[in-house]
């Protein structure tokens, strides 16, 4: 009767994660709390709690956070962001491909959201400047930024979670998620070339923007310097971390310590720039997963895949499949969450390894096709609605993102088996 009793609360959960507009991570949280304070699952005592709430994928979260929000008070984003316009003159190709790749690299190592906060005014600055109908270009934003994000651990909140499950760490998601993300990346950018058409007036006014003085973006440089050098120190020692043997979190916080007592602040100073509902959200989850695998439902799920062992081929098809129809509804996060330990019983099981990429592929892509596939699709249109006078669709965005979710998913797969059966 617990059982079922907590099965009903997790349900109700993520009903309100698909379907909720506000107040998700208290919400969220305070249903997995209530699951652990009812006792209705062994293990989710107080002193059991770290076994089931990855505190190495949270610390690594808030240490990130810090250091990301000192950076962006320096105006580097914007100063990098007018210094690619200024490159791409009145080639306006050549300046969205510009503004497409600071996009891209920035989701590798900042948070999505982040990233599309930061270059969406720039996007409509532009748009406005050149009298261009703005919804293409932040739609091909949002998705270069998903798809950016997914070549790094620390890129997409989707990897975070994966590499806790998983056990893979900074340099694996780098060598496998490479390269597809390179190709993600120029497919998406030739389908907005074909569809886009510009004429020479745009390409006049674009010039005139290259007059802006990038380095009045800049509002501290002592800051700068010091933050930034310490983000790539950072960066750097995730790549090593299997040889120095320090857990990500631990370097991150240090980090973020080491950015905070620079800028001579205390935790409490800087509280408001640590995105606390995502910490929460993301405890919550943690626990609701770890009721369901108790329930025997991950257990269930992974037993639907059981018959194909044995034929490799079908078995990344069918994971491949269940995760592009389920993650564009479940959201990137708590569909993970629920995906990520039914595939680690599979591999368990003797099924391919080949199963955590092609599930790293798929639903990185599948992200794009609605706005629930994460945050940063639902901010991302909350924004342009604001631009545009009018409410952005949800019928309208998938009208939009279904082409290139549908070119760069099957290429993704194609990808995965390629490099599965030739490149080993």
């Amino acid at each position: 009767m617990e059982k079922v009793f907590a099965l009903s609360i997790v349900i109700v959960a993520y009903g309100y994660i698909i379907f909720g507009k506000k107040y998700k991570a208290p919400i969220v949280f305070g249903l997995a709390i209530l699951v652990s304070a009812l006792k209705l699952i062994e293990g989710l005592e107080p002193e059991n709690i770290s076994r089931v709430v990855d505190f190495n994928t949270l610390g690594l979260l808030a240490g990130m956070t810090v250091i990301v929000e000192f950076l962006k008070k320096t105006g580097l984003f914007q100063f990098l962001a007018i210094r690619v316009v200024k490159i791409g003159g009145k080639r306006f190709f050549l300046t969205i491909t510009g503004l497409m790749i600071l996009v891209a690299v920035s989701s590798a190592f900042l948070d999505n959201l982040v990233t599309i906060i930061l270059i969406a005014p720039m996007i409509f600055l532009i748009t406005d400047s050149l009298g261009l109908n703005p919804i293409p270009f932040l739609m091909l934003t949002i998705f270069i930024d998903n798809i950016g994000g997914m070549s790094t651990l620390i890129g997409s909140p989707l990897n975070l979670v994966l590499g806790s499950v998983s056990g893979l760490g900074f340099n694996d998601f780098i060598k496998n998620m490479g390269l597809i993300t390179i190709i993600s990346f120029a497919i998406t950018m030739l389908l907005f070339k074909k569809y886009t058409v510009v004429d020479k007036d745009v390409e006049e006014k674009l010039e005139k923007l290259s007059d802006i003085d990038e380095t009045m973006a800049i509002t501290d440089k002592k800051s700068l310097k010091f933050t930034l050098l310490v983000f790539l120190i950072v960066l750097s020692l995730f790549g090593l971390h299997q040889v120095v043997e320090v857990d990500l979190s631990f370097v991150a916080l240090l980090g973020a310590v080491a950015v905070i007592l620079f800028h001579k602040k205390n935790f409490n100073d800087i509280s408001n720039e640590i995105d606390w509902d995502t910490l929460f959200f993301y405890a919550g989850l943690y626990i609701l997963s770890y009721a369901l695998e108790e329930v025997g439902i991950t257990r269930l799920l992974a037993n639907m895949f059981l018959p194909l062992s044995g034929h490799l081929f079908y078995s990344l098809l069918a994971i491949f499949a269940f995760t592009s129809i389920a993650i564009p509804w479940l959201s990137a996060v708590p569909g993970t969450l629920i995906i990520a330990p039914v595939i680690k019983i599979l591999v368990n099981a003797g099924f391919s390894p080949s199963f955590w990429w092609i599930y790293a592929v798929s639903a990185n892509l599948a992200t794009n096709l609605t706005p629930l596939g994460a945050v940063q699709n639902i901010v991302g249109v909350n924004l342009l609605s604001k631009q545009i006078g009018r409410e952005f669709s949800f019928g309208e965005y998938i009208k939009w993102a279904f082409k290139p979710y549908l070119l760069t998913s099957l290429v993704g797969f194609t990808f995965v088996m390629v490099k599965l059966y030739i490149g080993g």
